[in-house]
């Protein structure tokens, strides 16, 4: 007896979960497809749904995508909505690959998808319906059938449709993580201005130009509201380039040459090149205050805080991992590209989706030596993907040892904060709630249990917290210097992850009130990390204000039993916003 291995009637459905961090990361699958077809012109259309006339705020009825590509055979649209079907599943070149994009990305999102698709004016359509699906128990993909070029759609667009072309559409978006027009179109804007850097500049030399724009379709007086899409560049050399005021510019600097790292990968040691690139803040850009004059620079920078992993133009991850600070203020004025090809996917730790590397964090030189003590990159047991962190993590020190110093050298405006200095929203909260906390006398469990840790204690429970928190990048002057600026202020919130319904619990390593966030929460990701880790606001320092707040009640009512009853009650208060907040993304 045989049977299916994939039941779509209830696989279908487990499929939904395919793990998109957004509505922007699932389309930008969609986008990848159509750069894949060598399309000049890319349209994402928005097309909102009628409300009624009491509602002042629009929400999105469907998506679309459009390209002016290459477009599909009917015998390659008959597998594109099939899963693992793809035509590239076996090939090593471009931006595609991995077969699942469409029918994944498009059901994480929408129950009904329809892929159009002509050449040579001819068009031909299929579909893929959950509801069908899992009413019908259909196990095989619809029929390819012959059908006029959708105009009712297409007539929305600015550009003239040519005789070849592709269209996705999503209806019955039912998982949309935003509904509301603005919202989700400014994150889609934000997502493919640096996702799609290298497809947007003026340089073709990696990553041919495209024209891509996001349009806005009104419900009742046909009208399209055009959104065309600028790089936004991390190195910021590019141009033109989406940073207010300097848009045909590049404000940064090419930081020494390209350093290319020979790496080998697969069993029959094949080799390929990763190249990384830095650049760093010319002086006359460099802010080192925020105010209205600069805040549009200061902003702009921060949220490109990091090193950006590219792979065939196309941007796969972006983060800190371990290599850095990403508080510290002169981090921002450098930038980091690290590129590599199709053939490494498996080295990097590619994602089927396209979302992230893995396992590609800081490791120290050291370490790496000691894991391949007596062995040579021949040997079956030589981990290359231990091996190419080792060299990465070399790379990036040295450079890093540079560039830091060279912007340390920058003179500061008048006035300004201490180059080096924190200055993220949760050190100045602690800074002025800290001083208010030290004059007032009332009797705290911090208090009261401070004198049972040693000073040397301590500093070095702190500087494991640091250590935790931010890896072993932090030099030992580093770990110094922030252990005093937290015994100053007496308040400190750091990051960690823990399972349960917490979403802040409370440690007190000696006179220290720390405020431990647990990342593993939604309240992170959902509130804390969107309202705190843009820009510096006055919403993202009223917020570490509250949670400041709370502990230093919670500290307050220092009894065993009060202790005890704070404790289940930041589990049920937890448990409820991750509850709710879980429901939210959901309705």
């Amino acid at each position: 007896m045989t049977t299916y291995l994939f039941p779509a009637s209830t696989a279908i459905e487990s499929f939904r979960d395919a793990g998109y961090r957004d509505t922007s990361m699932a389309l930008a699958e969609l986008v990848d497809n159509s750069i894949q077809a060598e399309a000049d012109n890319i349209r994402i259309l928005a097309i909102e749904e009628n409300v009624s006339v009491q509602r002042t705020v629009a929400n999105v009825g469907s998506l679309a995508v459009y390209d002016d590509g290459h477009g599909m055979a009917p015998d390659v649209l008959e597998i594109c909505l099939a899963f693992a079907q793809g035509t590239r599943l076996n090939t090593r070149s471009g931006i595609g690959r991995f077969g699942v994009g469409l029918p994944l990305a498009s059901i994480s999102q929408c129950k009904r998808v329809t892929a159009y698709s002509w050449q040579k004016g001819k068009c031909f359509t299929t579909h893929l319906d959950i509801d069908e699906v899992k009413k019908s128990g259909q196990q095989m993909t619809n029929d390819v059938k012959e059908c006029e070029i959708p105009g009712e759609i297409l007539r929305h667009l600015d550009v003239p449709v040519k005789e070849q072309g592709s269209l996705i559409v999503w209806e019955d978006c039912d998982r949309l993580d935003l509904r509301r027009t603005n919202t989700l179109v400014k994150r889609m804007e934000a997502s493919f201005c640096r996702i799609y850097r290298h497809f947007l500049d003026d340089d073709n030399t990696y990553g041919r130009k495209r024209d891509i724009r996001i349009l806005i379709v009104k419900p009742d007086a046909d009208k399209v509201e055009i959104v065309k899409l600028l790089p936004n560049d991390p190195l910021y050399l590019m141009t033109p380039h989406n940073l207010p005021g300097f848009e045909n510019e590049a404000t940064n600097e090419a930081y020494g040459e390209v350093q290319k790292i020979p790496v080998k990968y697969g069993n029959k040691g094949k080799k390929s090149v990763v190249e990384v690139r830095y650049s760093i803040i010319r002086p006359e850009i460099a802010r080192w205050t925020r105010n209205s004059d600069t805040a549009s620079v200061v902003d702009h920078y921060k949220t490109n805080t990091g090193i950006s992993f590219v792979r065939a133009g196309r941007e796969i991850d972006f983060g800190s991992f371990g290599y850095f600070n990403p508080q510290e203020l002169p981090e921002r004025y450098w930038g980091c590209e690290i590129r590599f090809e199709p053939e490494l996917d498996e080295l990097f730790g590619v994602t089927n989706n396209k979302q992230a590397v893995r396992d590609i964090d800081y490791i120290e030189r050291e370490e790496v030596e000691q894991l391949h003590e007596g062995l040579n990159e021949d040997d079956e047991d030589f981990d290359h993907k231990i091996a190419l962190r080792g060299e990465l993590g070399k790379n990036f020190k040295n450079a890093r040892k540079g560039m830091m110093a060279r912007i340390s050298g920058l003179k500061p405006e008048k006035g300004s904060t201490v180059v080096g200095r924190k200055t993220d929203p949760a050190t100045q909260s602690a800074e002025l709630a800290g001083q208010n906390f030290k004059n007032d006398p009332t009797k705290t469990k911090t208090k009261v249990e401070k004198d049972t840790v040693p000073d040397e204690e301590q500093d070095a429970k702190l500087k494991d917290m640091l250590i935790q928190e931010h890896g072993n990048d932090l030099s030992d002057d580093e770990l110094n210097r922030i252990v005093e600026e937290i015994k100053l202020t007496g308040v400190t919130i750091i990051e960690k992850a823990w399972p349960g319904n917490q979403f802040y619990t409370i440690e007190r390593p000696g006179e220290i009130m720390t405020i431990a966030l647990n990342a593993q929460h939604p309240f992170q990701a959902e509130l804390y990390d969107k309202i705190c880790k843009g820009t510096d606001t006055q919403e993202a320092l009223a917020m570490n204000l509250f949670l400041i707040a709370a502990a230093r009640a919670e500290d307050e009512l220092w009894d065993d039993k009060s202790q005890e009853i704070l404790e289940e009650f930041r589990e049920k208060w937890g448990g409820w916003i991750k509850k709710l907040l879980t429901q939210l993304n959901n309705s």
